[in-house]
């Protein structure tokens, strides 16, 4: 026997020495510091145990959630900003991911709460549900017969009444709009608008009442991680 028959070939040798110099590969066998972080759920008010795509400011580092479900938990109201808008969220549920929220206004100056801006949800991640509806601020407006019945005393920011009108059809609205200086459009409940008619809630309590959006975030994604234990956490910091 040959002494060359007991030392591996050059090609053996040469491919030992190329897995020693790319090293192996590497596996993780504690646990991630991110599942360590977020496993531990937040609490925020009223709305108790808060889960992903929702974290806590504050309490939660960003990456525990989607960067545009982040809740501000230091009062009760659980404040969230949606379309660069200030809501209070009243409730939320995860089951069939609807949030039920109200638009947060300056406290009323007058004997009429008189909104000027608009409020409206323009996000990919945020929908209407089908339990609201709109109502209709027509400001600075002519005397126009057609909604006598819909006059709203109105006080703006410079405290000077304008001619106003509070209108929950949405198709009249829109068939006087162009006789008015400005309209401003507000989601509400079906059974807030129900109240204004027949006269059991004015408009602030209307408003408060808040309305309801669905929410979507690509949970889809991290069904089966959560199911098996782990935590879903963002890459969008």
């Amino acid at each position: 026997m040959h002494l060359k028959d007991f030392f591996p070939s050059s090609l053996v040798i040469s491919l030992f020495i190329s897995i020693l110099s790319h090293g192996f590969p590497k596996y993780v066998c504690g646990i991630d510091f991110r599942y360590a972080t977020c496993n531990s759920s937040a609490e925020c008010g009223r709305l108790g145990k808060i889960h992903y795509p929702f974290w806590v400011y504050g309490s939660q580092p960003q990456y525990c959630g989607h960067p545009w479900f982040c809740l501000h938990c230091h009062t009760d109201e659980a404040p969230m900003w949606i379309s660069s808008e200030p809501f209070h969220v009243i409730d939320m549920d995860n089951r069939t991911q609807t949030l039920k929220i109200a638009r947060i206004y300056e406290p009323s100056t007058g004997n009429f709460f008189c909104p000027i801006f608009n409020s409206s949800i323009k996000s990919t991640s945020f929908s209407y549900s089908s339990d609201v509806e709109f109502i209709t601020f027509l400001h600075n407006c002519p005397p126009i017969e057609g909604l006598s019945s819909y006059e709203y005393p109105c006080v703006v920011l410079n405290k000077k009444q304008i001619q106003s009108y509070l209108v929950a059809n949405t198709s009249l609205a829109n068939r006087f709009r162009s006789r008015c200086g400005y309209s401003v459009l507000l989601p509400v409940l079906g059974s807030a608008v129900e109240g204004l008619m027949n006269g059991s809630l004015n408009v602030e309590k209307a408003l408060s009442k808040g309305f309801e959006v669905k929410w979507t975030a690509n949970e889809k994604q991290c069904e089966g991680c959560m199911e098996s234990g782990g935590r879903y956490v963002s890459f969008f910091e």
